[in-house]
């Protein structure tokens, strides 16, 4: 009888930790839930603000162009031929040197760098590496480098 007494203590008080620890637990949860929400809506305000200031520089370098090439046309004492072979020139090489700004701009990698997610996931996968059994890294691949885009390997020293 003292037995299950005991056993129905020790019982009660396990379940009494438990309960506090999942409470605990959730409420950690929460607050890292709405930490990440802040940082979401402070990500999504600076690319809005970030969108807007891009779209005010292309117009304003649209306009420019524009503006230059109306006054180039207007004041050059060339042919016709001459005007068109110039504006041909002219136009392919903002097409080059568009594109060559797109693709820096746009690189994975250069995203990657900026926005810190080089630093999370290797912060992650350390982290990952000290809690499991065998530290042989990502569980897909066993390397330690989480390899989505086989160009990319983030989290490789």
């Amino acid at each position: 009888m003292f037995k299950y007494l005991i056993r129905g203590f020790l019982a009660g008080i396990t379940i009494k930790l438990l309960d506090r620890f999942r409470r605990l637990s959730v409420k950690v949860l929460e607050i890292e839930a709405a930490k990440v929400y802040v940082q979401g809506v402070r990500m999504a305000r600076l690319s809005a603000i970030g969108l807007m200031r891009m779209g005010l520089k292309i117009g304003l370098i649209v306009v420019g162009a524009l503006l230059f090439h109306a006054g180039l046309f207007i004041l050059l004492p060339w042919s016709v031929e001459s005007k068109a072979v110039l504006g041909m020139f002219l136009g392919s090489a903002y097409v080059a040197i568009g594109s060559a700004a797109l693709h820096a701009a746009m690189d994975e990698k250069a995203w990657m760098e900026k926005s810190g997610i080089a630093e999370i996931l290797e912060e992650t996968t350390d982290r990952y590496k000290k809690n499991s059994p065998e530290g042989s890294g990502s569980p897909q691949s066993g390397s330690g480098c989480f390899d989505r885009d086989p160009g990319v390997k983030v989290g490789c020293q």
